[in-house]
């Protein structure tokens, strides 16, 4: 539960209709499919909008808590009618209130995000890209690398010969 300075219409007199603060009561957890529209904002998000900075994305999920996890308020119209919480009240709420709806809002992400953020990274590092190992991985058999044996000398030679004769004819068939 979180307590707010009254944001009711004032009394006639002019004072608070709630002198002690409104109190904003939020659902123990998101039950399955509030969770899961919490998750799929952040994926649409990302989705729609690659550039969608971190502080995007916790403010999209803020925005989420509070419509999936109020439950009931004080809030009361101009009338003293009491205002019932539901998606149009809310949003109306966080847009005319946006310090109020900030502090729920922070009540909220200590209630909810472990539940749907943590999914979200565990996803994230299961599809990340493979990432340069500072050593490597590959089986090796425990030995270190045979080194390359020296191969074997050559058995032509460069060595100039001493005296070379022609052992054939010439053109003019003349041996020389």
């Amino acid at each position: 539960m979180a307590t707010i300075e009254c944001v009711c219409p004032p009394k006639a007199d002019g004072s608070a209709k709630h002198p002690n603060g409104d109190t904003i009561t939020l659902r123990e957890r998101l039950d399955f499919r509030s969770a899961l529209t919490a998750r799929n904002t952040v994926i649409l998000l990302k989705q729609e909008d690659e550039d969608a900075s971190v502080a995007d994305v916790l403010a999209s999920l803020t925005e989420v808590y509070l419509l999936m996890g109020i439950k009931s308020w004080t809030l009361t119209d101009a009338k003293g009618k009491a205002i019932e919480p539901n998606r149009t009240t809310i949003r109306a709420f966080m847009d005319e209130h946006p310090d109020a709806a900030m502090a729920v809002g922070d009540e909220a992400d200590g209630l909810y995000s472990e539940a749907v953020i943590l999914p979200l990274v565990a996803r994230a590092s299961a599809s990340s890209l493979p990432t340069p190992m500072p050593v490597s991985t590959s089986v090796t058999n425990g030995s270190s690398p045979a080194h390359p044996k020296p191969s074997r000398r050559s058995s032509t030679t460069t060595t100039q010969t001493d005296d070379t004769a022609k052992t054939s004819a010439s053109p003019a068939g003349v041996y020389s």
